[in-house]
């Protein structure tokens, strides 16, 4: 019972963060949108035109909504993140073996409780967090292999980080250090492993034949002080995200500022101490330096920085620099709770101590609680007869990228419109509009209608040479409607709160390389052949958990 009680913990922390959020309805903020049911396209595996950004994550949710339903799949990534998090630091400290239950428990509330978390929640990155919540199992199983053991558990982790490329590219550099760390037996083809479930993302974009990044996007999405003297004491507190509406209140007021930096330096004499103990910490501190260089880039080299993101392909992956900071937050996390743990044995009562230390990050950052200011919405009702009326490829109008609909609250979001009507293809707008700075796309298709827009081009003919026959208008967004800038539009479908038209003329089929799409689906392919057996093996493990706990035997760390 005295080792089970820890691990209970984070499903506390979950239960308090995403409690009001499992209510019915969707949890859609920004880039976080799920929609009913998100059907498998070829053009989700990353082969349109379009910058690959949701491969795979797309794909796996594609899949997944099939089993309860996209809202269901909503609810269950959201629980996922926290509870993920906070148990896989609990395994891991008990891997690193460096004691203390309530020292634990202070090191798992930091790496779950943090701005870092609540500032990337609120901004709909679900797929970015949940490799920030593998990174502790992914740690772990790294460093069973180089025992000779664990590398099913390492296998999935690292697929968890390569949801997203950010997450992918944290996991190759995280997991890749500690394995090389003390080179054995097992230091290599696991690394190889990892690049391979990565292939997904890392082909589409190699592959990818866009437009260039817009160097203003740099400046755009750096890295900024929220308070605490400039924008390096508020990255080391885990904060810095490009979004200011998304920062929590509590963010740079008095005492969450004090609680702050009274944290960081629990933190950095926590990895101090650890350092002295067990120099295998040096691990988790070449990633998490290389973190904080990446998050500063955009900052403290601007102009250089835009250079190399508008020429370098695959530059632009790096123009969004906090994202990156998840080694940075295992590293802190790390050394609090081995400060909490020192803590505890220079000061009584020590129950004390262990509870303080473990509540602090929930006083510093209490917005976290129900969810970092996240609602629950619902779709209009008209929607699902819309879908019924459009039959082939469209255009969302007005052709921007975020909304704030009513249904939502007025609160930003990614449009839903291509997700929700996801049975046909879509060209989606990728023009980002940022502090007032609009900045360029990377889809060639989308640049040509945006273009026509802008210079008041006759649009028709543009869809139509593009492969699109269709337009579904949001009609809360305001504006004019597209029929009376469009000529031959033919409406099919009005609702409430949206339309449907079709454009007159017979669209241009899209033509997409074959040599391209084969090779993208050569590298899905060979990355779920080197996922299956290692979920094969988890499976097993799993019945025979359930038989273990049956009798009693069972163990967290196994």
């Amino acid at each position: 019972m005295r080792r089970i009680v820890p691990m209970v913990w984070p499903l506390v922390l979950t239960a308090v963060i995403t409690g009001p959020l499992l209510a019915p309805g969707f949890v859609v903020s920004y880039d976080m949108v799920f929609v009913p049911d998100l059907p498998v396209r070829l053009d989700l595996f990353g082969v349109s035109a379009a910058m690959p950004r949701a491969v795979p994550s797309d794909v796996v949710v594609a899949v997944l909504d099939e089993l309860g339903g996209g809202q269901v799949l909503n609810k269950a990534v959201l629980v996922a993140i926290p509870l993920l998090a906070g148990l896989g630091v609990t395994v891991l400290w008990r891997e690193l073996r460096l004691g203390g239950r309530l020292a634990e428990a202070a090191a798992a509330t930091l790496y779950v409780w943090n701005p870092f978390v609540a500032e990337r929640l609120r901004l709909g990155a679900w797929a970015l967090l949940l490799g920030y919540a593998a990174l502790p199992w992914l740690v772990r199983g790294a460093i069973r292999l180089r025992q000779g053991r664990g590398w099913a558990g390492f296998v999935l982790a690292a697929a968890l980080c390569a949801l997203t490329a950010s997450g992918g590219v944290v996991g190759l550099l995280v997991g890749g250090v500690v394995l090389l760390w003390r080179p054995g037996a097992y230091s290599r083809w696991p690394v190889g492993v990892a690049l391979l479930l990565n292939a997904p993302w890392l082909v589409a974009g190699i592959t990818h034949s866009g437009l260039a990044t817009d160097g203003a996007s740099v400046s755009a999405f750096a890295a900024r002080d929220e308070g605490y003297g400039g924008t390096l004491p508020t990255l080391l507190t885990l904060g810095g995200v490009w979004n200011a509406d998304v920062v929590p209140g509590s963010r740079g007021e008095p005492l969450g500022l004090v609680l702050a930096f009274a944290m960081l330096l629990m933190s950095l004499a926590g990895v101090q101490l650890w350092w002295r103990r067990d120099r295998f910490a040096g691990a988790l501190v070449v990633p998490a330096v290389v973190a904080l260089l990446i998050a500063l880039a955009g900052v403290v080299a601007p102009g250089l920085f835009a250079q190399v993101v508008q020429h370098v392909p695959g530059a632009g992956l790096f123009r969004d620099g906090q994202r990156y900071l998840a080694p940075l937050a295992l590293l802190e996390s790390i050394g609090f709770g081995v400060a909490a743990a020192w803590l505890q044995a220079q000061v009584k009562p020590k129950l004390v101590v262990g509870l303080t230390a473990a509540l602090l990050p929930v006083a510093a950052l209490p917005a976290l609680a129900g969810g970092a200011g996240l609602h629950l919405s619902h779709y209009p009702g008209d929607w699902p007869q819309a879908k019924q009326a459009l039959t082939g490829r469209f255009i969302p109008w007005p052709f921007e990228a975020y909304r704030a609909p009513s249904w939502n609250g007025h609160r930003a979001v990614l449009d839903p419109m291509p997700r929700y009507f996801g049975a046909q293809p879509s060209i989606v707008p990728d023009e980002l509009i940022v502090s007032g700075r609009r900045l360029g796309g990377e889809d060639p298709q989308a640049a040509d209608i945006a273009n026509a827009l802008r210079n008041g081009t006759d649009l028709a003919p543009v869809l139509l040479r593009n492969g699109v026959g269709w337009i579904v208008v949001d009609r809360e967004a305001g504006g004019p409607a597209p029929d009376t800038v469009i000529r031959g539009l033919t409406k099919r479908f009005e609702g409430p709160t949206i339309a449907v038209y079709q454009v007159a003329g017979t669209p241009a089929p899209e033509r997409l390389p074959i040599w391209r799409t084969v090779t993208v689906l050569v590298a899905w392919g060979i990355a779920v052949l080197t996922l299956l057996p290692a979920l094969a093996s988890v499976g097993q493990r799993c019945y025979s958990s359930v038989h273990l706990i049956g009798r009693g035997r069972f163990s967290w760390d196994r």
